[in-house]
């Protein structure tokens, strides 16, 4: 403890808070919410393409539906990324796995 000096601790404090700092800001900005920017291609619950292509947020927005399957619920729409679909009118590639699906509570 002879060798430490004030410097040392005023070089010392500010590299802790930092670190300190750092550590309490990564936790906070991992628990944020991330908005899905995928534009999915809707259909109804019969796969009859709606001519749409929106994202969640706008279809539910759009629609009133919601993503969740608490019940009493209702599918409503069926939502494919772009990469699960092709031709012109847009077709699922798998029709029985969609990558979103929307339900109403009635």
């Amino acid at each position: 403890m002879k060798n430490f000096k004030p410097r040392h601790a005023l070089i010392t404090v500010p590299i802790i808070l930092c670190i300190i700092i750092a550590a309490l800001s990564y936790r906070k900005a991992s628990k944020t919410t991330r908005t899905d920017w995928t534009n999915y291609y809707w259909y109804d619950a019969s796969g009859y393409y709606l001519g749409r292509q929106n994202t969640i947020d706008d279809e539910i927005d759009w629609t009133g539906y919601d993503e969740f399957s608490y019940a009493p619920y209702t599918l409503r729409e069926l939502g494919y990324a772009p990469p699960n679909v092709s031709g012109n009118p847009p077709v699922p590639n798998e029709p029985y796995n969609p990558g979103r699906r929307l339900y109403t509570h009635p």
